[in-house]
């Protein structure tokens, strides 16, 4: 956590003590800097929002789910029940889907899952026409993500970093299939990296171990207590002392319950508000977050004006406050259907939801006549008619819409999911970002700084980029990041994402600004990684082999991929070190076996050390994957 706190402060901490040690407690409001930055102001970092909960600061740490279920048993069984409590595992072979096999017809690929020596294994192989093995991937799954109920997707761990695994058990048609985002001819196979950014909703507590990208450390597997109502050392600590004063309120933990309508749904939105961009604020980052403060405080999400979109697989909290209902009733709120403490679906699934659209509407109400309500589903459920189950954007996935929609809306023909609808003019113009939540509270530069963030992000969205939009977004990413640059803001992100910004058009700017991300102290680690590729590539553009060289060993120390290790080999070779040169293109094989690229520079080290059998053998296997594969 990167929140710093005043004086103010650590009086008030001392004032909780003296209070604990008096046997009562005060409701203390927490005051951080000012809210309004004034136009002096613009270069500090971002202000946070007041607190009355004492455990959102840095003072209160994290003590674990088992520890919060000595006390809170009942709660703590319960939550047994929930997906939360099973949203992360390490993987027990015994307990996961049954054996399968299936052919990728984009890829060319064919994968297995079976099981041995105790473990469970994920395979991917290219064969040629005639069936031989060209390259294969075999490896044990370490992790599994998801309760089962729509999906189970599973992670391996390679020399301690993480990657997805291409394959994906399927729930709904009890089926192994390629997992969400893979299903093209050029996917990731298992390169993909698995950084703490990606698992954050998935675990309790991830963190990213010594600066890398994708070698996690997990501090708790599972969503648990504290992911809800914050850090319960405070807590903890208070009903050791046992002088919390008889029915007083105990600010040290956040109860989710007593929140405001917006801090209840930061809580929530933490992972359920989904849209095309994220933002971490300035000093920040998205898993800085605690519960009882506001959303903004840490990060700004973004949607699209004037634009509906498909429905999303984390998109429930944007979906909702579209609806009418939440719009007219402040206290319809993620609670009123979902019971964090109990299983996720009631015995009577029908019967439970149809009772909370009747708390506030009538049967009488409906636009159908009940036999015709009967005739279209005979549960008489609301469910079917105004939150009806629709794709999401990833195959196979059907989620329920929070929208609830008056009349169901027919969506067009054809159009892929997660895909974004165009403004009703259909005028084809690339549509524009907004925050989905207000962030007045920060300066004018930092708006326009985390705009410019979101344009550049979304411009390296696939999806955008098969819409067309891609470019518009480059654009505007680029304009607005130019002029918080001019305006003398120094950020890492920023600088980052300008050298990424004009690497096409300017390699010698987008150095120079690779540079400066690199002297920031804030910068994430995929900027730092972007930025020394950046570099890297520069050096190699001069011919300077030795320098680019350093660049890439310290890539390959922040993040596994192939490409980057390729890189290092060429750079080895150039410098006429093919024993070096051969463990790093080596490595870069046993992540991506199916580039030919690769293979050639492998078939070059190897003739280049006498060893003529392997040099062919590579050469033979890199003509064949460029022939058929184009790579």
């Amino acid at each position: 956590m990167t929140r710093q706190f005043g004086r103010a402060r650590l009086i008030l901490l001392l004032l909780v003590a003296i209070a604990v040690g008096a046997g009562g407690f005060v409701a203390w409001k927490i005051r951080a800097r000012s809210p309004h930055p004034t136009s002096d102001d613009q270069f500090s970092l971002p202000p946070f929002s007041e607190s009355r909960y004492l455990n959102t600061g840095t003072e209160a740490h994290y003590i674990g789910t088992a520890a919060c279920a000595k006390c809170h048993r009942d709660n703590y069984l319960s939550y047994l029940h929930t997906a939360h409590s099973r949203s992360l595992a390490e993987v027990d072979p015994d307990a996961e889907p049954p054996d399968g096999a299936f052919d990728h017809q984009l890829s060319g690929r064919s994968y297995r899952v079976y099981r041995k020596d105790k473990q469970l294994r994920h395979e991917e192989v290219l064969r040629t026409a005639q069936g031989q093995d060209v390259t294969r991937v075999d490896l044990p799954v370490r992790y599994r993500i998801g309760s089962g109920h729509f999906t189970r997707t599973y992670l391996v761990e390679i020399d301690g970093f993480l990657h997805e695994s291409p394959i994906t058990w399927y729930s709904s048609r009890s089926k192994w299939d390629m997992s969400p985002g893979y299903d093209f001819a050029d996917h990731w196979g298992f390169d993909r990296p698995v950084g703490a950014s990606c698992v954050s909703c998935h675990a309790g507590r991830a963190e990213a171990v010594d600066g890398t990208l994708n070698r996690i450390a997990f501090q708790e597997q599972v969503i648990g207590c504290e992911n809800c109502h914050g850090p319960g050392s405070l807590h903890a600590a208070l009903r050791r002392s046992q002088n919390l004063a008889p029915k007083a309120e105990d600010l040290t933990i956040v109860n989710p319950a007593r929140l405001p309508r917006p801090r209840l749904e930061a809580v929530c939105g933490a992972c359920h508000l989904s849209g095309p961009a994220t933002v971490a604020l300035r000093g920040r980052t998205a898993d800085d977050f605690r519960p009882g403060m506001p959303l903004t405080d840490y990060r700004i999400d973004y949607r699209f004006d004037g634009v509906e979109e498909l429905m999303t697989v984390a998109g429930h909290m944007a979906q909702l406050r579209k609806s009418v209902c939440y719009q007219k009733r402040e206290s319809l709120t993620c609670l009123t259907c979902h019971d964090p403490h109990a299983g996720d679906v009631p015995k009577n699934e029908t019967a439970f939801y149809r009772q909370k659209c009747l708390g506030c509407h009538t049967v009488e109400a409906c636009s159908l006549d009940q036999v015709q309500r009967l005739a279209k589903d005979p549960t008489d459920n609301c469910l079917i008619c105004h939150m009806p189950r629709g794709a999401t954007e990833f195959p196979h996935l059907a989620f329920t819409n929070h929208r609830i929609l008056r009349n169901p809306v027919a969506r067009p023909p054809g159009l892929a999911p997660g895909r974004a609808l165009l403004p009703s003019d259909s005028s084809g113009q690339a549509p524009n970002l907004v925050p989905t939540d207000d962030n007045i509270q920060l300066s004018p530069l930092d708006r326009q700084r985390n705009l410019g963030l979101a344009y550049f992000e979304a411009s390296g969205n696939p999806v955008y980029v098969r819409s067309g939009y891609a470019g518009a977004f480059h654009e505007r990413a680029l304009q607005l990041l130019e002029k918080v640059d001019a305006a003398g803001l120094a950020d890492g992100e920023t600088a980052g994402a300008l050298a990424n910004l004009y690497w096409e058009k300017d390699h010698a700017l987008a150095a120079v600004y690779a540079r400066k991300a690199l002297q920031s102290s804030h910068l994430s680690a995929e900027a730092r990684v972007s930025s020394l590729l950046k570099l890297a590539g520069m050096d190699m553009q001069d011919r300077q082999f030795e320098a680019a060289g350093r660049h890439l060993a310290e890539v390959v120390r922040l993040q596994r991929a192939a490409g980057d290790w390729y890189f290092l080999g060429l750079c080895y070779l150039q410098q006429n070190q093919p024993s070096q040169a051969l463990p790093a293109l080596q490595q870069s094989l046993s992540i991506r076996p199916d580039r030919s690229a690769v293979h050639a520079r492998l078939a070059e080290a190897y003739r280049l050390l006498g060893d003529d059998q392997r040099a062919t053998e590579h050469r033979e296997k890199a003509n064949w994957l460029f022939k058929e594969h184009g790579d």
